[in-house]
């Protein structure tokens, strides 16, 4: 899932399930995702155990909501506190997402580790869907594990 704005992009995807083996439900959902952030000449790759298999299928959801409503929804927060989104405005034609960067999830350059970095990315309508179809496909591939 690409997400992109004037100033910044923000890249999303699945590399694994962190774990191959585990006895733990929680464990085996696990997603070992792939995370490149760029913002004002700043480029950032990291990898990170950030979301589950259920709390990605959220993510595909409250996009796709957005997207095809043009409504906001409340801020998604997953498990790991280190990623959120929120949705702050929409008009016509894009919509001002802001991505919360924490911790593991946090870029170099952001140096005030008392506080989180938040990624603001303007994509257009048609970059919505395709990311989350995008992501959907992906899901596809990393099933929840029971």
């Amino acid at each position: 899932m690409i997400l992109t704005g004037p100033r910044s992009t923000f890249e999303l995807n699945i590399l694994d399930y962190e774990y191959q083996h585990s006895a733990s439900n929680l464990d085996r959902n696990w997603l070992l995702m792939g995370l490149r952030t760029r913002w004002q000449g700043h480029e950032a790759t990291l990898t990170a155990p950030l979301l589950l298999t259920w709390e990605l299928e959220l993510l595909v959801k409250w996009l796709n909501f957005i997207a095809t409503t043009s409504q906001p929804l409340p801020r998604l927060q997953f498990t790991e506190p280190c990623l959120s989104f929120e949705c702050l405005s929409v008009s016509a034609t894009d919509f001002l997402l802001q991505i919360k960067l924490d911790c593991e999830a946090s870029p170099y350059w952001h140096t005030d580790l008392s506080s989180a970095f938040w990624l603001p990315v303007i994509p257009s309508r048609l970059e919505l869907v395709e990311a989350t179809e995008q992501l959907r496909e992906e899901l596809c591939a990393f099933p929840e594990r029971a």
